[in-house]
């Protein structure tokens, strides 16, 4: 195991104005601008620095989008896992996919009465109960299409019981007893509500401590009731393994999970039969700047970068790149068989992740966060992540995080946005150009140093540097080595 970790470092390709590339979200040309930066080697603070400052990763290149330029502004999300609270679909997907794994039923077949006595008013199944870790997650960043489908909303549910006349009623029962018993108008309004909001999922409520002593089940309770049942028709064990260095695990399963990726990226992502090659793959999802670390007394595993690997039945149908960083879990990416669509992969893997969270904050208090990517507000395919309840959104102009419903009604009116008070500053960008660190010549020194080296582009150093530092901001750009020639 690592002891230590060297610097960070990094090379940017800033320094004037990039030009756009083609937007996969709007499909405009030359119109998503970003910054970007090749990490060398990252310590995970400096990651989580980063990445509170805008950036993401793609396998070792940084970019960071340039918010009031770029046609689909993309806001950094997290969402806090301790204070998660389960919409119905969630409950409702988890259940799906319990029902696959215990009684081998798809969504949408018929359900015997024997399946039907196994279940419980919460949507749970009798003898359920603890899953090995509660691990995992991942679409693509959670899948990128966001699928979360639902069997049956609450509104077909209603429709059909009230448009259906289930057998003569009994004498007496109303005006005309030829007639069923009139509803009263408050079941009416029940109704109306619970249609409303199979088109408009909110998050519950907070529980009440009442609710909690009646024992209402946890997320961790509905993950885990395969474990509890008596027999299962399938088996499912989730494995996490170290991606960068490769661990023995991940090289003995390289080519099996490729292969999964490759059928992924054609039929999802229409991709041709060429593209998702080894190389690519390897160079996209599991190549990592992230340097392998441990602090003692913290977690096992370690932190840094990571595969979750979902096998079923001896065979991998998903993997969710991770990484596992000082204060959240951040999602990189989801794959997933082409053929298990049905079970929801994308939305049920981020319900496993967040579960993760929960699970490495027993070992490590610092970490409770889930972080989702980037969040499109103007793209429908990409908000299905403000659906995750508490989430919150990163100011791109003073990198602070803010509630996501305070955030959305300005994003309705305007794609960019700030939303810190007027007035507060990015003190973190605020740096002292003499202290950022540079590697040159393979040696690290300030730039103070530096300067006296090359004292005949000290002024376009300066630009450079400054620019440089401010996107960065003080700790990364006084802790990390800036590759200069």
């Amino acid at each position: 195991m690592a002891d230590s970790v060297g610097p960070g470092i990094v090379e940017w390709y800033g320094g004037g104005d990039r030009p756009g590339h083609r937007c996969g979200y709007c499909k405009s040309s030359d119109t998503n601008v970003s910054d970007g930066m090749w990490a060398h080697a990252l310590t995970v603070q400096d990651y989580q620095d980063l990445i509170d400052r805008g950036w993401r990763r793609s396998g070792k290149y940084c970019y960071k989008p340039k918010m009031d330029t770029t046609c689909c502004p993309h806001y950094t999300i997290k969402m806090g896992a301790l204070d998660f609270k389960m919409s119905k679909s969630h409950k409702k997907i988890i259940k799906q996919f319990n029902k696959f794994i215990i009684h081998g039923k798809k969504r949408g077949e018929h359900e015997t009465e024997e399946d039907g006595m196994g279940e419980t008013e919460g949507g749970g199944l009798k003898g359920a109960g603890a899953e090995k870790g509660g691990k995992k997650k991942g679409s693509g960043s959670h899948d990128s299409s966001g699928k979360e489908k639902v069997m049956e909303t609450d509104k077909d549910r209603v429709e059909t019981e009230t448009s259906q006349v289930k057998g003569a009623p009994k004498p007496g029962l109303g005006a005309d007893p030829n007639k069923p018993k009139c509803k009263k108008a408050k079941e009416l309004r029940k109704e109306r509500k619970l249609a409303k909001q199979s088109y408009n999922p909110q998050p519950e409520k907070q529980p009440s401590q009442k609710q909690k002593n009646s024992g209402e089940k946890t997320l961790e309770d509905l993950l885990n009731e395969p474990d509890q049942a008596e027999s299962c028709a399938h088996k499912l064990e989730i494995r996490l393994v170290r991606s960068e260095p490769r661990s023995p695990e991940f090289t003995k399963s390289f080519d099996h999970a490729h292969s999964v990726y490759h059928s992924y990226q054609m039929k999802i992502h229409n991709d041709p039969p060429e593209k998702p090659s080894v190389a690519q793959y390897t160079r996209f999802l599991c190549n990592s700047p992230l340097q392998e670390e441990y602090k003692e007394g913290r977690l096992p595993m370690g932190y840094g970068s990571f595969h979750q690997q979902y096998w079923l039945d001896g065979q991998i149908i998903a993997v969710g790149v991770i990484d596992i960083l000082p204060n959240c879990v951040s999602s990189v990416y989801l794959y997933y068989h082409p053929d298990y669509d049905f079970l929801s992969l994308g939305t049920y893997s981020a319900l496993r992740e967040i579960a993760f969270v929960r699970e490495l904050n027993k070992k490590d208090p610092d970490l409770t966060f889930y972080y989702m990517g980037y969040y499109i507000h103007s793209c429908p395919k990409m908000k299905y992540k403000g659906q995750y309840y508490p989430s919150y959104l990163l100011c791109p102009e003073v990198y602070s995080w803010h509630p996501i419903e305070e955030c959305a009604p300005k994003l309705d009116q305007n794609r960019y946005s700030r939303f810190a008070e007027p007035g507060k500053e990015d003190e973190e960008g605020k740096v002292e150009l003499d202290k950022v660190m540079i590697l040159h010549k393979r040696m690290a020194m300030t730039y103070e140093q530096y300067k006296l080296l090359n004292p005949r582009k000290q002024t376009t150093h300066d630009n450079v540097i400054r620019k440089y530092s401010s996107f960065v901001g003080r700790s990364c750009a006084t802790r990390m080595l800036l590759y200069r020639d």
